[in-house]
């Protein structure tokens, strides 16, 4: 088997599992409400059409700039994930929750960061077929931080017998060699958090295996991509 890393998300090009990488700070966050007890997620692509899907005793949650948007009940730290057992959390972020939704054709579709790394290696092995490990970027950029995340989650899969394919995927496998905490302070995903406030944020981002939730797509609801466990 192989598996594939876009630098940036290729909408229709995912026949097989697709593993979504934000990890400063969507896809995260989004496992850590998962673990903190969230029903479900519903992933929107953008600000205004996550409020048209919120519903009654849901919470709303996303960022514009990394802070979060006029009216939401939360942003998007993964430090900030303690309120939401038992309700679904509607997410819209600039970047990772576009990225889901680029992926949108895909057989599987998983949510993945260095907090679940292995897990989520784990589970799109099992999946069966090729892997496409798709990186959210920023604003339209290929974002350092996202790049290094899917090597780590490519040598996961290189250990379970999966073989890279292409330039880039050989190109994240080497950034992965590095210390995480680093290289994702050196992003400027990270550089925009400490300028709002919220550099504690990319330590959090930073550690690897830290659990095993992975968030799975479950289906839509309306244009919201539902996720759960």
């Amino acid at each position: 088997m192989k598996f594939r890393i876009d630098p940036l998300p290729q909408p229709g090009s995912y026949p097989g599992t697709a593993i979504v990488v934000d990890v400063i700070r969507a896809t995260t966050t989004a496992a850590l409400y998962l673990r903190a007890g969230a029903k479900a997620l519903v992933l929107a692509p953008g600000v205004e059409v996550a409020r048209s899907l919120r519903q009654d005793g849901e919470i709303l949650a996303g960022e514009v700039g990394g802070l979060p948007p006029e009216g939401f009940d939360l942003g998007n730290s993964p430090r900030e994930v303690g309120a939401v057992a038992g309700k679904t959390v509607v997410m819209a972020t600039t970047n990772g929750t576009r990225a889901a939704h680029a992926a949108l054709g895909a057989r599987h579709i998983l949510l993945g960061s260095l907090q679940n790394a292995q897990a989520v290696a784990e589970v799109a092995a099992g999946s069966g077929g090729e892997v496409a490990i798709v990186c959210a970027g920023k604003e339209g950029n290929i974002a350092l931080d996202d790049l290094y995340t899917a090597g780590v989650i490519g040598r996961r899969l290189q250990a379970l017998g999966f073989a890279p394919e292409g330039e880039m995927a050989h190109l994240a496998l080497f950034l992965a060699e590095n210390p995480p905490l680093p290289v994702l302070t050196a992003s400027e995903a990270a550089k925009a958090l400490v300028a709002v406030g919220l550099g504690e944020d990319v330590a959090e981002c930073a550690r690897v295996d830290a659990h095993r939730v992975v968030p799975r797509f479950l289906g839509m609801r309306g244009e919201g991509m539902v996720f759960g466990l």
